[in-house]
């Protein structure tokens, strides 16, 4: 299935348990005050055929001014944050640099993207690696970024990744362009512990059916 339709498909589903989550809070608020769902929908603006939907989960276009309406007439104050999930969705520029480096693998190397890391026991796990080489018994995780807009948090996020799923060696692959090369000159300590390798020593590499070494390159 493509990564499109896995996160649209997880998408939807952490939007209805929301709107479940919504629906729940709305109805125990309200039949602790003891109102009518008419009284509630009356105060709030919306119809009493409306709010019995939103009550029942049964309301996709629930809007947020709704529920913020909604959550304020019967005592609540609505809150919404965004955490971080899973991967995001990669542009047509992104997927052709990663496939032109990946096109230079040459057996007994073979490699696939996109490559989920293991689920723990206790969740399901989210995060995949951009690419996998394997092949000499090795595996090489690869991780693209086109733009560097912060270094620490990618930084972060690779280590705790490369934590959850150890691997042979691990490449770092970043768009050479001059706000990247900026920001790594302007910040030498970030990825410290990635060796900066030659493009064409990677390449090389990846054209004699060999693991490049861990490290990062500029693309």
């Amino acid at each position: 299935m493509p990564a499109t339709e896995r996160a649209i498909d997880r998408g939807t589903r952490v939007a209805d348990r929301a709107l479940r989550v919504i629906a729940d809070e709305l109805r125990e608020a309200r039949l602790g005050l003891g109102v009518s769902q008419e009284h509630v929908a009356a105060a709030a603006r919306v119809s009493r055929p409306r709010y019995s939907k939103i009550e029942r989960a049964k309301a996709p276009t629930l809007t947020i001014a709704e529920a913020g309406r909604l959550a304020s007439v019967l005592g609540l104050d609505l809150w919404l944050r965004l955490y971080p999930g899973p991967e995001p969705l990669r542009d047509a520029a992104s997927s052709r640099l990663l496939r032109s480096l990946l096109a230079h693998a040459r057996a007994p190397l073979g490699w696939r993207t996109e490559v989920p890391l293991p689920s723990p026991p206790d969740r399901s796990e989210q995060r995949a690696w951009d690419a996998v080489l394997h092949g000499q018994r090795k595996r090489t995780a690869i991780e693209l970024e086109m733009r560097l807009r912060d270094g620490q948090a990618v930084e972060r996020r690779i280590a705790l990744k490369r934590r959850d799923d150890p691997t042979d060696a691990f490449l770092l692959a970043i768009a050479g362009t001059r706000a990247n090369r900026r920001l790594l000159r302007a910040d030498p300590g970030l990825f410290a512990d990635l060796p900066r390798l030659r493009e064409s020593d990677v390449l090389a590499a990846l054209e004699a059916g060999r693991h490049p070494p861990t490290g990062l390159v500029l693309l």
